[in-house]
């Protein structure tokens, strides 16, 4: 792994760099240090102060320091291992003497097991397997609730166990159990949800805790390991007994996440991540075909939403495609299982840009609700050609929200006021399906330049979305958020639209995360409103801030990235800074195709800044290019204002060299054209902000 590729760009100060890989010293340009065991005096403290707390050096015999530099030697003097010996020793599993005999039998058992382990790690290694095997010969049931807990923990991620996973596992168990998942007793009795039931958990949690097999942090009420443990506690199990942890731990991950996403446990899911994704790893490990039972399906499902929802898109999306593939082949293509699937990665596919995809998906969802219909009574309500019904409009809302992505703005208008009017029809003005349609439609309307449309429906959407799910769900800052566009869009009201976005992106740092790249749009629609306002340096510079996280978080390749440097060359561009502003727009010019529904807008923007550079020629070679794309091809239509301010472009630069009679020849082929040079339409897109959760 290139480590450097985590190093910061710029700033200063030191990186700490700690790794088993003696090729990591190439990055040690302040110096390298080595650690191996500790000095053996220092050892042997180290071993008899964890032993015997209630002594000091001066009450030590002389058999105890000879037993104790015997020990330390056996495990060449590893804090780790010394430490763990000591707590063994403290809570009289064994005496000093004993702890020895039966640490060297254990160790000498161990090593011909597996040649890949190092003398060091064997060391270590044994100080575990001495408790652990008290625990498991000592008959009990809290001890043996401890070791199914631990095959557990050996598949979580070693960090920040929390005990909420355990509790929400327990009160998503009044749902449908979707995982097929048959847990251990332990698991069993906590999803009771009684107070018996949990004390018996904590009971088993502190039977690990006792023998320092997990370490427990009061103030964030969650459990961890160390990582040489965590492997050792899944190492020590067959394949069989793996794989059978394995799926008890997919399994409870799983029924830890809500069906329904409530906003209030958003901060909980995301603490579900990392413990996701050692499952997965280790899944790809086991069972590389995976989903392979409508139960893991389920379950990787639920992992796909949690992602998506953390804005972990790529990760979702490799899950959904996945998961689709095994229910269409066991279920059926219009099952409704799978063309829920298929709904969840046609929104994964929107906020990864991928355009295409996301319409040949919602076409195919869209498909499936028209000919799917929710019962038979619906047949004798409306023929068969009419679909009428909630599942089909929600669909076509989707839709709507697809071809605006793609700028096919108009088709999308037309669907999204049949998806509203439906809706309306069915579910009322304040059911959230209708709150959604109604704010796709706003969205168009507003990137066709029917600002009064727009904002008469986004007013009443924040309302009601406000009302419903408070101020900060997502739902409701991606309504502000795109108030607080419409309003820059319009140029009037710009202190409420910054205030409006500004709010928007501090909410979102909080609900979401500082790189979410929900977050990073909002500094993106909060840099056009200061450039609006003439505060082009302070925009320029929250875009630069933003450029190594968008970089890192989405690629260089996304549109998230030619979003934020077409903002940036925009702000460039306030601040007077033109050449700054060239080479920034001629890296997006060369990523964006000709295409592309805002290509237009973007090469008006850089004839804009090579007129203020008063290269001409270029400019003029650029302006003749579109306009002949224009005429050849039929991309735009000649009264289109992204054409006439192409042409009103190419008209100042002819005056500007002294050919006037090309410049009335122009206005005579494109009649729309205003006197005067046309800088007012100056865009840098895509012009996206916000999207969709789940």
């Amino acid at each position: 792994m290139e480590i450097s590729d985590f190093f910061p760009i710029d700033g200063s100060g030191h990186i700490l760099v700690t790794s088993r890989n003696p090729r990591a010293k190439l990055y040690a340009t302040a110096g390298e240090m080595r650690f191996r065991g500790m000095d053996p005096e220092e050892g042997i403290n180290l071993l008899l102060n964890s032993a015997y707390t209630q002594y000091g050096s001066s009450h030590r015999d002389q058999q105890q320091e000879q037993l104790a530099r015997s020990l330390g030697a056996e495990l060449g003097y590893l804090a780790l291992a010394l430490s763990q010996a000591g707590a063994t020793i403290r809570r009289n599993i064994y005496t000093l003497e004993q702890y020895l005999r039966v640490y060297v039998g254990y160790r000498d058992r161990l090593l011909p097991k597996s040649t890949s382990i190092s003398i060091n790690n064997t060391n270590a290694i044994t100080t575990w397997e001495i408790p652990f095997q008290k625990i498991e010969r000592h008959v009990s049931v809290e001890n043996s609730d401890a070791v199914d807990l631990m095959h557990l923990f050996a598949f979580l991620h070693f960090d920040g166990i929390h005990e909420s996973i355990f509790r929400s596992s327990a009160a998503n168990s009044v749902d449908r159990d979707v995982t097929g998942v048959v847990y251990p007793d332990i698991i069993q009795s906590s999803l009771k949800r009684t107070e018996v039931a949990q004390a018996r958990l904590r009971q088993a949690l502190g039977v690990l805790t006792d023998h320092s097999l997990i370490d427990f942090d009061p103030d964030t009420r969650s459990y961890s390991q160390h990582p040489v443990v965590h492997r050792w506690a899944r190492d020590r199990l067959d394949q069989e007994e793996q794989l059978s942890s394995l799926n008890c731990t997919v399994g409870l991950l799983a029924r830890s996440i809500s069906p329904y996403l409530e906003a209030s446990g958003r901060a909980f899911r995301r603490t579900l991540v990392p413990h996701m994704e050692s499952c997965l790893q280790k899944l790809e490990n086991f069972a590389p075909s995976f989903p392979s039972t409508v139960g893991s399906a389920n379950s990787i499902e639920r992992f796909a939403w949690v992602y998506s929802e953390c804005g972990l898109w790529k990760k979702a999306k490799t899950l959904q495609e996945r998961l689709i593939r095994f229910r269409t082949k066991y279920l059926g293509k219009k099952h409704e299982d799978t063309i829920r699937a298929t709904y969840s990665l046609g929104q994964t596919y929107w906020n990864l840009f991928d355009v295409k995809s996301t319409i040949e998906v919602q076409r195919q969802v869209v498909a499936a609700r028209r000919w799917i219909w929710p019962s038979w009574f619906a047949y004798y309500v409306n023929p068969p050609w009419v679909p009428n019904f909630i599942s089909y409009y929600a669909a076509l809302s989707d839709l709507t929200q697809a071809l605006w992505l793609a700028g096919m703005r108009d088709i999308s208008k037309v669907i999204g006021k049949r998806a509203s009017a439906g809706l309306l029809k069915l579910l009322g003005p304040d059911d959230p399906t209708t709150l959604n349609a109604m704010f796709n439609l706003a969205r168009t309307l507003l990137h066709l330049r029917e600002w009064d449309g727009a904002h008469g429906l986004l007013i009443p959407v924040l309302r009601k979305r406000k009302k419903l799910f408070g101020l900060n769900h997502p739902d409701t800052l991606m309504t502000r958020n795109e108030l607080g566009v419409l309003y820059c869009e319009r140029r009037q009201n710009l202190a409420i639209a910054e205030r409006l976005v500004t709010n928007v992106l501090e909410a979102r740092k909080v609900v979401l995360g500082e790189e979410h790249a929900y977050t990073l749009w909002s500094v993106n629609d909060l840099s056009k409103i200061l450039c609006e306002r003439g505060r082009g340096p302070e925009a320029a510079k929250m875009l630069e801030d933003i450029i190594p996280v968008v970089a890192r978080t989405l690629g260089e390749k996304h549109v998230g990235m030619t979003m934020t440097k077409g903002n940036l060359a925009k702000a460039y561009v306030n601040s007077g800074k033109w050449i700054e502003a060239e080479q920034m727009l001629a890296q997006i010019l060369k990523s964006t195709p000709t295409h592309h529904p805002d290509w237009v807008q973007t090469i008006s923007g850089y004839v804009y800044v090579q007129i203020q550079l008063q290269q001409w020629r270029d400019a003029e070679k650029n302006c003749m290019d579109v306009l002949e794309l224009i005429r050849r091809k039929k991309v735009l239509a000649k009264d289109n204002p992204r054409t006439i301010v192409i042409a009103e472009q190419l008209a100042h630069i002819y005056l500007a060299t002294g050919r006037p009679g090309q410049a009335k020849a122009l206005r005579d082929e494109f009649s729309a054209m205003h006197t005067g040079f046309a800088d007012k339409l100056y865009r840098i897109v895509p012009e996206g902000a916000g999207g969709q959760t789940r």
